[in-house]
């Protein structure tokens, strides 16, 4: 089979394209090491398509201009394709550069170069793949911000419904706001900071991509007050629920004050913070054993423990609304009497959210997915040891958890 016949089959040309030569030739950054430079022309007289979007004008070229693209290695060879761009002179739109069926226009690299590093970038860090392609790591965060954007820009939220937000560390007290869609799972907005703005923020970009706030009718988020003034103003239609997980957290940490404090003059209990913070499924034989005989003493920590358990009961035994406003009234009494200052403060903050945490039991949404994607953003950061930009930042996370369409883009030039 002939070797220009082959290439041109490989790189799926259509005529008039076709490829003229093919060299092996020294590189010129580095003279001991050898590239394949793929060299790609077109027929006499052959007629291409004005490249403005809907332009039905085909015409022959009068002119030329030079292009290089990366294209993916061969073997172990980094590949160049080189080609002359035909120039046309279009009745409506004036002199224009024909685009090609490889690449995007004003892009130095191939489609298939600019596919395989999409999603290679799911699973490695940037800077690792610039050191296997012999890139620099600008030029490839450039290509991925193109594609995410691209896809992000097709995005129909029309029928999102429920919307999940929290915050997450970016570095130290830095924080970034996640918007996520419960029910597809997928994050739709990312943005610095965590007050009420980020949520003006998100309802701006939610808007630009059809979504209604009139549609959105459960919101769940945790006891922020910067997140409920936002949402207040921003969907004062929808459902507050202030996440279950975060309320059974704000309790565990109250338990742990009364530990803490009462450790101060029993020695028994130094030491014990996680067998009082752990479910009892969780706990080892001897972490049981000892818990259990610590109960036997009457402690202040074992009656907090108590309380904790009561609310979590509610949670997983309450099937409405109703009966969990009663048990938890009857929960926040039990504490208010208590003489567990931790405790008291727990019930005040249960009784000035109780509506927000009411709904849960009305509609049984969680941030659950929240929180594990918050797993998946923090291995992200890991991984990359940290992103000195945030934007950097927000595209891999738009990547890899906020379930783009990216065969398509990819695949148009």
């Amino acid at each position: 089979m002939d070797t220009l016949f082959l290439f041109s089959a490989a790189l799926n040309l259509d005529a008039p394209w076709r490829v003229e030569r093919v060299e092996f030739l020294p590189s010129k950054e580095k003279p001991s090491m050898t590239e394949l430079h793929i060299y790609v022309g077109f027929a006499r007289g052959g007629k291409f398509h004005c490249p403005e979007e809907g332009c039905v004008e085909s015409m022959t070229a009068y002119d030329t201009s030079e292009r290089t693209w990366r294209h993916l290695d061969f073997f172990q060879y980094k590949t160049y394709l080189h080609a002359a761009l035909p120039r046309i002179r279009c009745k409506e739109h004036g002199t224009k550069t024909v685009s090609v069926p490889w690449a995007r226009p004003n892009c130095g690299f191939t489609l298939l170069f600019e596919g395989w590093l999409v999603e290679l970038s799911k699973h490695l860090p940037v800077v690792a793949i610039a050191r296997m392609v012999d890139e620099h790591g600008t030029r490839l965060w450039k290509i991925l911000h193109h594609y995410v954007e691209a896809a992000r820009s097709r995005q129909d939220l029309s029928a999102v419904d429920a919307i999940g937000m929290d915050e997450t560390s970016r570095k130290g007290h830095n924080y970034i706001t996640i918007a996520v869609d419960l029910k597809r799972r997928n994050v739709l907005y990312v943005t610095e900071g965590k007050d009420h703005k980020t949520v003006g923020c998100f309802v701006e970009d939610f808007r630009a991509h059809g979504g209604s706030t009139e549609n959105v009718g459960v919101i769940t988020c945790d006891t922020s007050l910067g997140f409920r003034k936002g949402i207040l103003e921003n969907f004062p239609e929808a459902h507050t629920i202030i996440d279950k997980f975060h309320v059974i957290k704000h309790c565990n940490e109250a338990v742990d004050k009364v530990r803490k404090e009462e450790a101060k003059t029993n020695e028994l209990l130094r030491r014990t913070k996680y067998i009082w913070l752990k479910n009892e499924k969780n706990l080892t034989e001897n972490q049981r054993e000892k818990k259990t005989a610590l109960c036997r003493k009457h402690l202040r920590t074992a009656r907090a423990y108590c309380m904790r358990i009561a609310l979590q009961e509610i949670y997983e035994t309450c099937m409405d609304k109703e009966h969990a406003d009663e048990r938890l009234r009857r929960l926040c009494s039990w504490m208010m009497h208590s003489r567990l200052d931790p405790m008291k403060e727990f019930a005040r903050l249960v009784r000035r959210h109780s509506e927000e945490i009411l709904n849960y039991f009305k509609y049984k949404y969680t941030n659950a997915v929240l929180e594990g994607m918050n797993s998946v953003i923090q291995n992200l950061k890991c991984r990359a040891r940290g992103f000195r930009n945030i934007e950097y930042f927000k595209t891999m996370i738009y990547l890899v958890c906020g379930k783009l369409d990216l065969d398509v883009v990819v695949a148009q030039p």
